[in-house]
């Protein structure tokens, strides 16, 4: 039975490979996710160890104790460090934003990695900067900068250029006298590097007299715990002392949070392919042990047991599956490659080092790819077993009976409806499973539609086939409409993708439709002004130049921030109460100008956490405070924050930066009048963006449509496997239907009728697993759109034109794929194919 598998297989390599592409797809990409996260983990932990191998111990403020003021280090500290027993040396050093103005006056960076601002450290052991003798020289005058060689690479920046750099404290103008490194790379992931001498540096981020960090080397032999010790012991208790390793791996930590996500999207679409793939590979299975009644019933009339069969097709499976996820982990190597290189081209400017290939890795990904084709193979093995020696006597005995599709609806109602179930209290419930019961909910809906498919198989075939005039019509029809099954399983897999991809698309409009009616509703503001660095707020000397223009009548500022309240993290804004009722609706319970030191609750969380107006609640702010604050009303908006508090409160406890500020323009001042007046009051802080609400909206969709365009991209992977799926499944059609092509043939049919009826049938199949696939997710989206309405999402919007996009694009990938196997069904040897068994 072994040596008959193995020969099968190598009989039909063509069909193997169709099978495989499938598995190898999914499978590189489960392989890619993991090759780039490791990568990242790699490459950086290497520069992260040498940029702080000769840091023996750090002096920073502690976030986790903060005490009272600014988190910064009085300068006179370092004179203390430098006389504690076991200190070689010590330097201090500052921090800040610091952005890089083109010649343009367009800003450089800021919206993805940071731009940062440094002090330049005279003490080399400790300065992770380096600059190499071709590259200039460190910052000596107030007037010098030095930036990073990947920054004046991208901008066409040299030593010797006069740049504008913008701090919270202004515009200055500087001269490159340098370009440095970090460590071995030209740049730290993609940051804007801007260093300054170190009074110029203390000046431009309001740190007169203060350091950032104190940086210390010990004496040789000095024990590190010892040094740790000491140092912690001669400094106050709002400072921390930190060794090099906890800063590489703290560093290592936030590159991974910053970039998890990434990783994590990856093996969830990964996910998707691979099962999309695995309805292309049980269809083909299926098919092939169908073709092979009589072959596999000559087996058993030989002699080979039900048991046997069976685990020829497993094993034939398995071969597959083994072979496939082996070219798989190969072409993740290359996915990870892709991956790395996208990211650096928009800016993100990865670490150069060799591609991570961990064991785990190979392991992970050969089972995934193994246990799917194996699984996906279980049921057609099992109808394998159950073929009857009697078969291999003649045709009519071959053919095998189609069971009732009672069983299969009563099956198929009970996954989708516990599928479905399971999603909605996912989407109701909020823990930490939430997203896990989704995810499964999900798969449940999908393999309930994907079983009662068959049952609407042939009332839609003859539907979507009615434009089909002629012969070619009428066979295309027979043909999808007689194999219910068949039709249904292939169109399931592209049922799948299309309803990912509709499910987004309907997401993506609802948001926009939401974001539109609230900018309207709750912003009356005329204008609004937000940074375009990622990095800072708006300074508030922004607010004030603003302020001062007669062309407007009221500036608000509005901070956010994060509290918690009995362990769970709650968003907070902070609001000034005498003038944002003029800029924002929120539909207080009371007037905002009565908050006082209070608190307004969105009414939902109200709700949700019981309390009630008057309640006194402890808030435990980043300050380090708990507070006891009284709930003094209630506001209904829900896209500003869970919690209202006064701009006194806020900077008291939360801090002083301010997310957006808006404006309201004097009467009689036109919108375009005042945007002209405000940008140049603004002419000082270009990093900061000037909207009206109608640019407000425009930006939002925007935004939206480039996640749109990411997901749909990635999502275009198991269409692709699902039309493979259709070719393959059309490719194995024509190998059983080659005598009925044949007498077609032989009774005058031509061979560009051949191929237009087998195009037809494609289309036919592509077009009902798409609608399939729209009715699945449209439903899904209106069900996570309901269950969102307390978050914001209040409007339920259907894009009926990329919906319908998308259905044309079924329908021409039915066509593409139809291409390879419709030319071989024309050009088949008409005697031949009459006399083919």
């Amino acid at each position: 039975m072994l040596r008959a598998s193995i020969k099968g297989l190598l009989a039909h390599k063509m069909r193997l490979a169709m099978t495989a592409l499938s598995v190898v797809l999914g499978v590189a990409f489960v392989a890619g996710s993991f090759v780039f996260t490791d990568t990242i983990d790699a490459t950086f932990n290497s520069l992260f160890s040498d940029v702080y191998a000769g840091v023996d111990a750090t002096i920073r403020p502690d976030t986790d104790n903060p005490g009272t003021g600014e988190p910064s280090i009085e300068e006179g500290l370092l004179a203390d460090i430098l006389a504690v027993e076991g200190v070689d040396a010590a330097a201090g050093s500052v921090a800040g934003y610091a952005q890089i103005i083109d010649s343009e006056g367009v800003p450089i960076g800021g919206q993805g990695p940071p731009t940062l601002g440094f002090s330049w450290v005279d003490l080399p052991a400790v300065n992770s900067l380096r600059i190499a003798p071709e590259n200039g020289r460190s910052p000596q005058a107030p007037n010098e900068v030095v930036i990073d060689v990947a920054t004046s690479e991208a901008n066409a920046l040299s030593v010797g250029d006069l740049i504008d750099v913008q701090t919270e404290n202004g515009l200055g103008e500087y001269e490159i006298v340098g370009l440095a490194n970090f460590g071995t790379e030209d740049n730290l992931a993609g940051a804007t590097l801007t260093v300054f001498t170190l009074d110029e540096a203390q000046r431009v981020f309001g740190l007169e007299g203060q350091f950032s960090s104190i940086d210390v080397i010990a004496d040789p032999g000095v024990d590190q715990t010892d040094l740790l010790a000491s140092l912690n012991s001669a400094v106050p208790s709002n400072l921390e002392v930190v060794s090099g390793e906890q800063q590489t791996q703290e560093a290592l930590d936030d590159i991974n949070e910053g970039l998890g996500f990434l990783g994590a999207a990856l093996l969830a679409f990964a996910g998707v392919a691979v099962f999309v793939g695995a309805f292309v590979i049980q269809n083909t299975f299926r098919i092939t042990v169908a073709q092979r009644t009589r072959e596999l019933a000559l087996l058993r009339a030989i002699g080979a047991t039900g048991r046997q069969v069976t685990l020829s097709v497993l094993f034939e499976a398995l071969v597959v599956g083994v072979f496939a996820s082996a070219l798989g982990v190969l072409a993740g190597v290359g996915v990870a490659g892709l991956i790395k290189a996208g990211m650096n081209s928009v800016g993100f400017g990865l670490p150069e080092g060799p591609l991570t290939l961990e064991p785990r890795t190979i392991i992970v990904s050969m089972l995934v790819g193994v246990v799917v084709t194996s699984v996906a193979a279980v049921l057609p093995a099992l109808k394998a077993a159950r073929i009857p020696p009697v078969a291999a006597m003649s045709a009519p005995a071959a053919r095998v009976g189609r069971r009732p599709l009672r069983t299969r609806a009563i099956v198929g109602t009970i996954v989708t409806a516990l599928g479905a179930g399971l999603m909605a209290l996912g989407l109701i419930v909020e823990n930490g499973s939430s997203l896990a019961m989704v995810g499964i909910g999900a798969v449940g809906v999908f393999l309930g539609m994907a079983t009662l498919a068959p049952l609407v198989a042939v009332p839609f075939s003859r539907m979507i086939s009615l434009p089909f005039r002629g012969i070619t019509g009428d066979l295309a029809r027979g043909n999808t409409a007689r194999q219910p099954r068949r039709t249904a399983s292939t169109a399931s897999a592209l049922m799948v993708g299309v309803a990912l991809v509709a499910f987004v698309s309907i997401f993506a409009a609802s948001v926009k439709a939401s974001v539109t009616d609230t900018l309207d509703g709750a912003f009356p503001a005329d204008l609004a002004f937000a940074s375009t660095n990622f990095s800072v707020g708006v300074s508030p000397l922004a607010l004030d130049a603003v302020s001062d223009l007669e062309e407007v009548e009221v500036v608000s500022a509005v901070r956010t921030g994060l509290v918690t309240i009995d362990d769970v993290e709650m968003n907070v804004v902070g609001v000034e109460p005498g003038t944002v009722g003029a800029v924002y609706n929120a539909e207080p319970s009371i007037p905002i100008e009565d908050l006082g030191s209070g608190l307004l609750v969105q009414s939902g969380i109200l709700e949700a956490n019981s309390w009630t107006v008057g309640d006194q609640i402890a808030i435990d702010y980043p300050s380090g405070e708990i507070v006891d604050t009284t709930i003094v009303g209630t506001y209904e908006d829900q896209t500003f924050a869970n919690l209202m508090i006064s701009d006194v409160t806020f900077l008291a406890h939360v801090g002083d930066d301010i997310s957006i500020g808006f404006a309201d323009l004097a009467a009689g001042v036109s919108l375009d009048e005042g945007v002209e007046a405000v940008d140049q009051a603004l002419a000082e802080f270009p990093y900061i963006d000037v909207n009206t609400k109608s640019d407000q909206v425009a930006e939002a969709e925007a935004a939206v449509d480039q996640l749109v365009a990411l997901f749909s991209g990635l999502l275009g992977l198991a269409l692709v496997i699902a039309v493979l799926g259709i070719a393959n499944t059309l490719a194995l059609s024509i190998v059983e239907r080659t005598s009925e092509i044949g007498l077609l043939r032989a009774v005058g049919m031509h061979r560009r009728q051949v191929r237009k009826m087998i195009r037809r049938e494609a289309v036919i199949t592509a077009v009902f697993g798409a609608v399939l696939g729209l009715v699945i997710g449209t439903t899904i989206g209106f069900g996570v759109i309901s269950s969102l309405e307390g978050n914001g999402l209040q409007k339920f919007a259907i894009p009926a034109g990329q919906l319908v996009i998308w259905l044309v694009v079924a329908a021409l990938a039915g066509v593409l794929a139809a291409v390879g196997p419709a030319r071989k069904a024309s050009r088949l040897d008409v005697l031949k194919a009459i006399s083919y068994e």
